[in-house]
């Protein structure tokens, strides 16, 4: 197995332990756009191009949903 194939493996085995405990899927998507910001980071220069556009696009993708997410919290706060 080559490296990519281990961090991209490793980032499915975050996203599954994630799903199992994750109490809300607002902390789920959290944890998945965590996951996806430290792969991209640490392992930007081991993946393939069309690999690392993909996961570029769902940290832009998740960054959004985070984004909802925080304006949802805090909308319920003031209200």
């Amino acid at each position: 197995m080559a490296v990519s194939d281990y961090i991209i493996f490793s980032l499915a085995l975050w996203i599954v332990i994630s799903a199992i405990f994750s109490p809300s899927t607002d902390i789920f998507l959290t944890l998945v756009l965590i996951g996806v910001l430290i792969v991209l980071e640490a392992g930007e220069f081991y993946l393939a191009k069309e690999t690392r556009e993909d996961l570029k696009y769902s940290a832009y993708f998740l960054l959004l949903v985070f984004s909802v997410i925080v304006m949802l919290k805090i909308y319920g706060i003031i209200r």
